[in-house]
């Protein structure tokens, strides 16, 4: 059992220095136009969160990090691909859009080396290496924003206000990012913001409910990297007209109402849980 006595004053403590470390690395990445610092600040989350951790919950497992049932491991890959795959086709199929084709994006994923099987096998062996590193960035931003942070907000405001609140921080931290041009900068700026912050929201009831089913955060790190993997590693690449983000991917219509669908499923089943 996790003591709650802390739960306040523990949480304010994890956001007000997360927020604050991350508005410096925010400014650096701004100002100097690294993006490299990028890397660093998406760790900054679970950092934060490891140490609250020790101070406030020194005898307990806080971050959920724990062994958990293999389905919940393959959902987490499954999930992004269900909302993902399908609202690029679409947004393919609408803009008419010929892609880049399979062959070619094996070839420039593994950086020009020829194999001897055709493209798709090679994106499939070259998935699990792939979402690995992935799970690395990954992990920064979940260990703290699922891992650490939304356990508590859920007993603090329930389940329901937890990933209000847990989602609306984690897309405003994006914010200074996307409206420096650094990141997700390929649509109308006001139309990226609004729907970038309701994807989150939507991404943010997937993890969660992995983070609360589950009882762990290792399948919301999954979930977060999958989802990285797929959108902007095979996807976005795979796209040749400049109006598919406008339709898909972390600011597409399409895939906020596709996202929201599966969302919507498995809300339903965290209700049952709480």
């Amino acid at each position: 059992m996790i003591e709650t006595n802390n739960d306040k004053k523990s949480i304010v403590v994890f956001y007000v220095i997360t927020l604050l470390i991350s508005a410096v690395v925010e400014g650096i990445t701004i100002i100097t136009g690294c993006r490299a610092t990028i890397l660093i600040l998406m760790w900054i989350p679970g950092i934060v969160g490891i140490i609250c951790s020790r101070v406030f919950y020194p005898k307990q497992q806080a971050l959920g990090i724990k062994k958990v049932k293999t389905r919940y491991l393959l959902l987490a890959i499954l999930i992004p691909n269900a909302y993902l795959i399908p609202s690029y086709m679409i947004s393919w199929a609408i803009l008419k859009d010929p892609t880049i084709g399979v062959d070619e994006l094996a070839h420039r994923i593994t950086n020009g080396i020829a194999f001897d099987i055709p493209g798709i096998c090679v994106l499939f062996i070259a998935f699990i290496p792939m979402l690995i590193l992935s799970m690395v960035t990954a992990a920064g931003e979940e260990l703290g924003w699922r891992g650490y942070a939304f356990p508590i907000l859920a007993r603090l405001y329930g389940t329901k206000k937890a990933i209000l609140i847990n989602g609306s921080i984690w897309a405003v931290w994006h914010m200074p990012i996307i409206l420096s041009g650094q990141y997700q900068a390929s649509v109308n700026i006001i139309y990226g913001l609004i729907s970038f912050f309701i994807e989150v929201m939507i991404l943010t009831m997937i993890f969660c409910w992995s983070r609360k089913s589950s009882g762990s955060v290792i399948p919301a790190i999954i979930l977060h990297a999958t989802h990285n993997l797929v959108d902007q590693s095979y996807l976005q690449p795979l796209s040749t007209n400049a109006n598919v983000p406008y339709l898909s991917g972390e600011q597409g219509i399409i895939t906020i109402i596709v996202g929201a669908l599966v969302a919507i499923v498995l809300y339903f089943q965290l209700s049952k849980l709480c």
